[in-house]
């Protein structure tokens, strides 16, 4: 038994590795996304803490992963596969928008940046997620809505 012990541990680790990886069974590959939100014009990147970052895929418009906008304009990007959420994209071309924060019940509140940013098809947002870690700069013009 004690034999066995050094080899279970590597075996253990790499089925860890594997999984977190999104190599895992039933996983997808995907790799790691981050970024920022820079505003350009009046504001700051803080007025859009609370709003999500969403991608579609360009290939296949089912995969839409996402991730939220912190105060200081960070974000990392999500990918939902069945029930579970695994950090990161699968690799290729995406285009992207902003969703304002959810509301329940009651008027949203109002929009802190142009009204074409929260539409894919209208932001004009385009990037492409290669292998291994991705950091993503999305600039947001804030003046004349």
């Amino acid at each position: 038994m004690a034999g066995s012990r050094p080899v279970l541990l590597p075996c253990l680790l790499g089925a860890l590795l594997a999984v977190v990886a999104g190599c895992g069974p039933g996983l997808p590959k995907v790799c790691p996304v981050k970024g920022k939100v820079v505003t350009k014009g009046r504001g700051a990147a803080r007025d859009l803490a609370g709003y999500s970052v969403q991608f579609q895929s360009v290939n296949d418009p089912a995969e839409m992963p996402g991730g939220p906008i912190e105060e200081d304009g960070t974000f990392t990007l999500y990918t939902r596969v069945g029930g579970r959420v695994i950090p990161g994209v699968k690799e290729g071309a995406y285009r992207a928008c902003f969703l304002p924060p959810a509301v329940e019940g009651g008027a949203p509140p109002p929009l802190v940046i142009p009204r074409r940013y929260v539409k894919l098809e209208t932001a004009n947002l385009q990037f492409d997620v290669k292998p291994g870690p991705n950091e993503i700069t999305i600039e947001v013009e804030r003046d004349g809505r």
